[in-house]
C-alpha cells in the first residue's frame, strides 16, 4: 500500500512538472525502489559516491557540507522535492554534501542515468525534469542574491515568510546555519522580531 501511495505521489509530481502517459510513467516509476530514514539519519554522506536521484515523498531532509568540523547548511527540503547531488553523479566523484532527515522521511530512489536515458526517450519527461532543473537554479540564485543584497535579519524574515515549515519544523541552530549566522544572532534577530 505505501509503495502505491509513494507512486501515486510522484505521478502527481511529475505530471504537476508536465503531463506524461500512462505508459512513460510506469516506465519511469519502475525505475524507482522505496528509501526509508529515520530522523536524524542520512540519506547519504560526503565522501560516498552517489549515483541516485530521490524523490522525497515524506518528511524533511537538510542539505549541508562540512568545512573544518562545521556543518554549513545549503538547503532544506520538503516533500514533494526531487534532488540528487550532481557533482558527484557527473563527475563519478565522492559526493561533497550530505543529507540528513530533520523527521522521518520516505523517497523513492532511482538511478540516475538511468532516469536519464528515460528521459531522453519521452520528451514530455525530459521537459519535466528541464523545468524541475530551472526551478532547482533560480532558488539558488535567488539566495546567492539574498547573501549579497539583504542582511541576516531580511534573510530570516525572507525565510519565515516564504518557508513557514521551515521555522516551525527545523531545529533554530539549522536554520542559523542555513542563514550564514551563528545561533546567538540568530536568537537576537528573533528576540527582535517576536
Amino acid at each position: 500500500m505505501e509503495d502505491q501511495e509513494i507512486r501515486e505521489s510522484l505521478r502527481a509530481f511529475t505530471n504537476f512538472m508536465s503531463p506524461v502517459s500512462e505508459e512513460e510513467f510506469n516506465e519511469y516509476a519502475n525505475l524507482f525502489r522505496v528509501v526509508k530514514v529515520k530522523k536524524w539519519d542520512h540519506l547519504y554522506r560526503e565522501g560516498e559516491p552517489i549515483k541516485s536521484l530521490y524523490f522525497l515523498h515524506s518528511g524533511a531532509l537538510r542539505c549541508y557540507y562540512m568545512n573544518d568540523g562545521e556543518e554549513h547548511t545549503s538547503n532544506f527540503f520538503f516533500n514533494p522535492y526531487m534532488l540528487a547531488d550532481l557533482d558527484s553523479v557527473r563527475d563519478s566523484s565522492p559526493g561533497l554534501s550530505n543529507a540528513q532527515a530533520m523527521k522521518d522521511s520516505v523517497c523513492f530512489e532511482a538511478d540516475f542515468f538511468e532516469v536519464e536515458k528515460l528521459a531522453f526517450k519521452y520528451p514530455n519527461l525530459l521537459k519535466g525534469f528541464f523545468l524541475i532543473y530551472e526551478a532547482s537554479l533560480r532558488a539558488s540564485i535567488k539566495r546567492q542574491v539574498s547573501f549579497i543584497y539583504d542582511t541576516p535579519k531580511q534573510r530570516y524574515l525572507n525565510l519565515f515568510t516564504e518557508h513557514p515549515n521551515i521555522i516551525a519544523e527545523i531545529p533554530q541552530h539549522h536554520i542559523a546555519s542555513y542563514l550564514g549566522i551563528k545561533p546567538e544572532t540568530l536568537s537576537r534577530i528573533r528576540k527582535k522580531i517576536f
